[in-house]
């Protein structure tokens, strides 16, 4: 059968699995509506197993600083506002029509988001040259990406904070499932990024088999000084 991103099939785990996790539990209502113009329109959009880890994981750090790459339609970003609404949250698209869609849901939500229509390496260029950084760093990019943004990011991490890259199983392709040739070049180079950051100096990395494969990276120098224990958010 042929994949069809859009209706937000299961990735990696089995379709059923992601609707029943879809329906589990109170979501907020602009959440539903979002889902229903995702599906409405085409609009690929974070799955159901990853949008509850995403806000597990910002629930639990309550990140001060929150930095998203891809914002798409917002519906990453409303999870992220939503699981801890004291986040000083700045997400960046350099799709226009998108962000238009996703502002005018940010209105609707009430939510304080900062929005910046811009290309994702040229932000964080921008905010490394200023010394700005986060405690928390979602990316839901183009794939091929990924390899790019290894030591940029290693570089804009709060200690102690957190990186959460989407998409990193593509499909389960990485892990070893079947693809056409056309991908060839997107797996190599996912696997050419799994690779890299298994050797990042004072970092934990953990691959996680939800929605279409998350992987999340833990900065393990903390504020203290400069060895390497965990310890997430210190003040």
């Amino acid at each position: 059968m042929e994949f069809k991103r859009w209706k937000n099939l299961g990735e990696i785990l089995p379709q059923e699995v992601e609707e029943f996790i879809g329906s589990f539990g109170k979501k907020e209502e602009i959440l539903i509506e979002i889902e229903e113009y995702a599906k409405r329109e085409k609009v690929p959009i974070l799955l159901p197993s990853s949008a509850q880890l995403l806000r597990l994981l910002v629930s639990t750090l309550k990140p001060k600083k929150v930095l998203e790459i891809g914002t798409g339609i917002g519906y990453s970003t409303l999870n992220i506002y939503f699981a801890n609404r004291s986040s000083q949250v700045t997400t960046v698209d350099s799709n226009r029509k998108r962000l238009e869609v996703a502002r005018s849901f940010f209105k609707r939500a009430e939510a304080s988001i900062k929005v910046v229509e811009s290309d994702g390496f040229d932000f964080i260029r921008e905010e490394l040259s200023e010394g700005r950084k986060y405690d928390f760093i979602f990316i839901d990019s183009t794939k091929g990406e990924y390899p790019f943004f290894n030591y940029k990011v290693q570089a804009l991490i709060e200690p102690g904070g957190m990186v959460v890259f989407d998409n990193v199983l593509f499909r389960g392709y990485v892990a070893g499932r079947k693809y056409e040739r056309r991908y060839e070049r997107s797996v190599a180079l996912l696997r050419l990024f799994l690779n890299q950051v298994k050797e990042y100096p004072n970092f934990r990395s953990y691959l996680i088999g939800v929605g279409d494969g998350l992987l999340v990276i833990e900065n393990l120098v903390y504020n203290g000084g400069g060895g390497s224990e965990p310890g997430f958010l210190r003040d």
